[in-house]
């Protein structure tokens, strides 16, 4: 996927290493998508994923060759199927609570036209197919590398349901980016394992170092970097949790991850935590005002706390307060009559009682910056309640109406 330093490998890696820069962006894009039947390239590299992960025959997903120029608007659909809103109202969504700037409908063109830009083909699980590009690309040396690391998206569905769940977990942003790193990095080991036979450990390392490397220097112009890191995340960390399952347990231990990935994205980046993050129910929230809709409840996680708190402060600082927490939940709702204010219940859990108070200091003096688009000028008002390991925020939310205040 990425480019390496060719003194850093054998002299099978060296020829591949040339590769990786251009599959980059399509394996960051691609994730889980060709009727007609199958380059014979890719059904060749179907029986080699086959073999290695023991998928039972026969193993050749159908392939759907589309134009460059339909690219876009597939790419359009897939996102609306996908994302809990449509994409504008969820990057209007993300620009007022603070993980991104930008007017809404430029910040998604810009999005569409670097995703199309850069995706040769990927995996459908909806109609277990392959949908592929029909580019001269497609058929060239990094093609190959592209279909590996889709194709055993394909298997992952064929063994563990694993893409499928993917689109189930909708409603929990944070279990779906976990297991979404598991399911890309155990797709990136394949492919490297399948282009590179016999690679060594130590390849695999360097492999992990430079993956991380590279993410670090994407950034597609006008893409606000939230995309971009979320984008890269399931391939770093999701890369690293593999590897580490691989040189333990092999891939049986690799399996595991596939049949039972990390509910949270603080599970996969502490593995070795005793106990199970928890969970902060919906129920936990006040409910939806009346007069305002519901935009999502959601689980931000740990990786998009230390996100949201790293545009305030460096990121050892944010990555830190993050690591204590434990579980949230976070409604987002919208004035009906004004559109243009907003209002956010937000429930976290931390692991400590120090954890949150050292949480709550930061997002008292953090969070009316970050949530200062909500609320017009004003009329941004904050209520903070800190109990034990839990902290409830309110940030302009309305107070309950008569008929929705209980009975005294």
């Amino acid at each position: 996927m990425f480019s390496y330093e060719e003194s850093n490998w054998s002299r099978a890696s060296r020829a591949m290493g040339k590769k990786y820069n251009t599959v980059l962006g399509s394996l960051l894009l691609a994730g889980a998508a060709l009727a007609a039947p199958c380059p014979p390239a890719i059904t060749a590299i179907a029986g080699q994923v086959a073999k290695l992960r023991d998928v039972p025959a026969p193993f050749s997903p159908p392939c759907r060759l589309i134009a460059p120029g339909a690219l876009r608007a597939a790419l359009d659909r897939k996102l609306r199927r996908d994302l809990p809103v449509a994409p504008e109202l969820f990057i209007e969504a993300l620009a007022g609570l603070g993980f991104i700037e930008g007017e809404p409908g430029t910040v998604y063109s810009r999005l569409l036209d670097f995703y199309a830009s850069q995706v040769l083909g990927y995996y459908e699980p909806d109609g277990d197919e392959m949908v592929v590009v029909n580019t001269p690309a497609a058929a060239r040396a990094e093609g190959d590398l592209v279909w590996a690391h889709e194709l055993e998206h394909a298997a992952q569905e064929h063994r563990f349901h694993l893409p499928s769940r993917l689109l189930a977990m909708r409603g929990d942003s944070d279990e779906q980016r976990a297991a979404s790193a598991i399911a890309e990095g155990e797709a990136m080991l394949v492919m490297f394992v399948l282009n590179t036979p016999g690679v060594a450990p130590e390849a695999l390392a360097l492999a992990e170092t430079a993956v991380r490397q590279q993410a670090r220097e994407l950034a597609p112009p006008g893409v606000p970097r939230y995309f971009v890191a979320d984008l890269a995340f399931p391939y770093t960390a999701g890369f690293a949790a593999v590897l580490r399952a691989y040189r333990t347990g092999g891939w049986t231990a690799v399996d595991r991850l596939l049949a039972h990935p990390p509910a949270s994205t603080a599970a996969l980046l502490h593995p070795d935590r005793p106990g199970v993050p928890g969970t902060v129910p919906a129920g936990a929230l006040p409910p939806v005002p009346e007069g305002w809709q519901e935009v999502f409840t959601d689980s931000v996680g740990e990786w998009g706390l230390a996100f949201l708190l790293g545009r305030r402060l460096g990121t050892p600082e944010a990555d830190a307060l993050a690591a204590g927490w434990d579980g949230d939940r976070l409604r987002l709702v919208r004035d009906r009559a004004r559109p243009d204010r907003w209002a956010v219940a937000w429930r976290l859990a931390c692991r400590t009682v120090q954890a949150r108070q050292s949480l709550e200091e930061a997002m008292q003096r953090n969070l009316p910056a970050l949530f200062a688009h909500l609320a017009p000028p004003g009329q941004l008002e904050f209520t903070w309640v800190g109990a034990g390991r839990t902290l409830e925020v309110l940030a302009a939310w309305p107070p309950p109406s008569p008929r929705q205040r209980s009975p005294s």
